[in-house]
């Protein structure tokens, strides 16, 4: 789905040019840091959050909490199932936490309906559901300190910080309120990722997960790299100092403007939709039967949503180099400071032995079978469990018109085998 986001912006780009109130490169990535006065970020008073949740009928809570960093993180959370199941004495639900992936929010999961996305089917099953946002995201944009649009310090993080400072703080906040001792943590992409990189870093959180449903986890990246992957990802160590420059450190947020845009490139009708969809497939792997093309102006209304450029290096750092390690911040004196080596650390995963399961699609450009393969033998009590549907991509964990056949129903079963 990056692609779509990378290309479109481009292609909208071109009618720009560099008058205006903002750059071509504002346009594409986001806006500059200001210096004038303190900018808050944009607040709903009801958030596309909860108008998805309670518009399919379930209850809606939100609640803050602060990283040990002063990042404050928006939780989503579904209580119950619509009809609310009696609960024996002594009986509490059990928890579910997600993470999202790259560029995504909370309600990227939401958006479908209660037949579809997997939230809304495990709280009719009787879950606890809650739903994390990364900071530098539409909900998790404030800070006790900084201001995310005026401030470069908020923006100075990567996944690592994520998994150390947020996860940990994340975790204990939701046991505590549910009244838990442990939960199921479900990622996605690098919203697996960061799991892993937690319990590798601080193992006394194994004991906090029941079971790791990992959905396509990128961790070890082995397979050969496409022409259109290296096309991509390649620049991105460049442009990346060239946006820092201008003062652009969040990169890709939700904004009203690109999904209008991109409406009218992706709709249906338009010439320029099989543009558009061509260039999702190139990037997650082809799988024209899963994916519904009448909802790509629906899914830009709530994807991208935003993150910071140093955490978007880290994930291309992770898929080029094949290792799980520190963000290499391309400065031995930057690294020094970081990790008191000029080399970045790689992380322990077998520290990690907590019960992953390791759920992938055999039609996943990004995250491959052979990846998937390689992580298991390094993980101490890992599964690997296959999508049966040989085209399943990488976006069709989220968004796959099937998906809860193929899927979810088998989620469901699998957690019932680890409580």
């Amino acid at each position: 789905m990056s692609t779509i986001v990378v290309c479109g912006f481009l292609l909208v780009a071109c009618f720009v040019g560099a008058s205006g109130a903002f750059s071509v490169l504002e346009f594409v990535f986001g806006p500059k840091l200001t210096q004038h006065g303190s900018v808050r970020p944009k607040h709903y008073e009801v958030t596309p959050a909860q108008i998805l949740v309670e518009s399919q009928g379930f209850r809606f809570e939100s609640h803050d909490v602060t990283s040990k960093t002063g990042h404050i993180l928006t939780l989503h959370r579904i209580p119950h199932a619509k009809e609310k199941i009696p609960l024996g004495n002594n009986q509490r639900r059990p928890v579910a936490l997600f993470q999202h992936g790259l560029l995504a929010a909370s309600d990227s999961w939401l958006f479908r309906g209660e037949d579809a996305d997997l939230p809304y089917i495990l709280s009719n099953a009787g879950y606890d559901v809650w739903l994390s946002n990364m900071r530098g995201n539409i909900y998790s944009n404030k800070h006790v300190k900084y201001d995310s649009k005026r401030d470069e310090q908020y923006w100075n993080f990567g996944l690592e910080e994520v998994a150390k400072y947020d996860l940990p703080e994340i975790i204990d906040y939701v046991l505590t309120i549910a009244k838990q001792q442990s939960l199921y943590f479900l990622g996605h992409s690098v919203g697996s990722t960061v799991g892993l990189m937690l319990c590798a870093m601080r193992p006394e959180y194994n004991a906090k997960i029941k079971a790791h449903l990992a959905l396509a986890p990128l961790v070890y990246a082995n397979h050969p790299i496409s022409f259109t992957h290296k096309l991509v990802f390649s620049p991105m160590t460049f442009l990346s100092s060239v946006l820092r420059q201008e003062k652009i450190h969040g990169i890709f947020p939700r904004r009203k403007y690109f999904s209008n845009m991109m409406e009218m490139i992706c709709k249906d009708g338009m010439p320029t939709q099989p543009l558009c969809v061509a260039a999702i497939f190139l990037m997650v792997g082809a799988d024209y039967p899963q994916f519904n093309t009448s909802s790509i102006p629906t899914l830009l209304n709530y994807y991208p949503s935003g993150t910071s450029m140093y955490l978007a290096l880290h994930t291309i750092q992770l898929y080029v180099s094949g290792k799980f390690a520190s963000l290499d911040y391309g400065n031995s004196t930057l690294n020094l400071n970081q990790y008191n080596n000029t080399i970045p650390p790689s992380y322990n995963i077998s520290k990690v032995s907590h019960p992953v399961l390791l759920l992938y699609g055999t039609g996943d450009n990004f995250v491959t079978e052979s990846d998937i393969k390689y992580l298991a033998k390094k993980l101490p009590n890992a599964v690997e469990i296959p999508i049966p549907y040989k085209n399943f991509n990488h976006m069709d964990f989220m968004w796959g018109i099937d998906a809860k056949n193929l899927l979810y129903e088998r989620l469901l079963m699998l957690m019932k085998k680890y409580r």
